[in-house]
């Protein structure tokens, strides 16, 4: 087995290890008449599903602060993906549980090894508000 291979293989066990299923919507693209590719708002979404890690991530030096609502910190949510799930930024995913069931996909950044994607992680934002 491979570099890469190796690789493959330990985003799947850290997957495996608490899997969370996302699911989105895409809508297919036309041409607008301009040369420039838009959703096609007549035509039904594509249904994508994956199966991926929901992970925290500290967004600096690690700071808890009291608020009104009780203890808040500065860590923020990303997932981890396989390299052949086409997620893509500003994409909404609806995750299959939790109190947060929608989020907004941030830059998606692809690792590499040996020249090739492996996996792929994204920061999250929530998009319910």
């Amino acid at each position: 087995m491979g570099l890469w291979e190796n690789h493959v293989e330990g985003v799947e066990q850290l997957i495996d290890i608490n899997p969370v299923s996302i699911t989105w919507d895409r809508y297919p693209v036309i041409d607008n008449g301009r040369g420039v590719m838009v959703p096609d708002p007549s035509a039904p979404p594509e249904k994508h599903q994956a199966w991926v890690r929901l992970s925290h991530q500290a967004g600096g030096v690690q700071d808890t602060s009291v608020a009104s609502v009780g203890l808040t910190t500065n860590k923020s949510m990303y997932l981890l993906m396989l390299y052949n799930v086409d997620l893509r930024k500003d994409e909404i995913i609806t995750v299959d549980f939790g109190p947060i069931r929608t989020w907004k996909v941030g830059v998606v950044d692809e690792l590499f090894v040996e020249g090739e994607c492996y996996a792929k992680q994204a920061p999250l934002v929530r998009a319910d508000g």
